[in-house]
């Protein structure tokens, strides 16, 4: 039972961190967006907090039943799913300060000023999307249910997508500086895309 609530607790305390210091306002990013970014910008934190919501459900149903006695193995997949988790939010963190303070947001209706490839972005060219998924992926594994990872894998279609799009923002403002970044640096999984 301790180790559930401490499972939820983690999830539940990292999102709310992510989006007290998340980098754009959606409502501006939303103002200057091409039509099809106006469509999957919503699109996307929708699939994504469904995911969320709806792991963080699963882990606290049993917590007001009398739910068994975890076993070693789902104990073990809460902790593996802690620490996909805590990875990620590291990842996020990292990312956000390489972009600028955290007490403010990014600038998102211009390119930025500079191309960013070194720290999390000499990873892959779209840490904080890596970061998210990684924070998505926690509670999948934590879960281990196929509702979770369904709705994982809409929220890893929706996030890619949305990186094909920005990067077409990307490519226009840095043109051959960007396709010399991403000749060497992956999209958004280290080593395959």
């Amino acid at each position: 039972m301790i180790a559930r609530a401490a499972t939820l607790f983690v999830f539940a305390a990292g999102w709310l961190l992510i989006f007290r210091y998340r980098s754009e306002h959606m409502t501006t990013k939303l103002a200057a967006a091409t039509a099809a970014e106006q469509r999957w910008i919503p699109l996307t934190s929708v699939v994504v907090s469904f995911h969320i919501s709806l792991a963080e459900l699963l882990l606290t149903v049993p917590l007001f039943g009398a739910a068994p006695e975890p076993t070693p193995i789902e104990t073990r997949r809460w902790l593996a799913g802690i620490a996909v988790y805590l990875a990620g939010l590291a990842l996020w963190f990292w990312s956000r300060r390489a972009l600028a303070p955290l007490d403010g947001f990014v600038d998102t209706v211009r390119p930025p000023a500079r191309l960013l490839v070194d720290g999390p972005y000499a990873l892959v060219r779209h840490p904080l999307m890596l970061a998210t998924l990684l924070c998505a992926l926690g509670p999948a594994v934590a879960t281990n249910a196929v509702l979770t990872w369904s709705t994982f894998a809409a929220s890893a279609f929706c996030i890619a997508k949305r990186c094909v799009q920005d990067e077409e923002t990307l490519w226009s403002a840095f043109g051959g500086a960007y396709a010399a970044y991403a000749d060497r640096t992956r999209r958004l999984v280290p080593f395959v895309w």
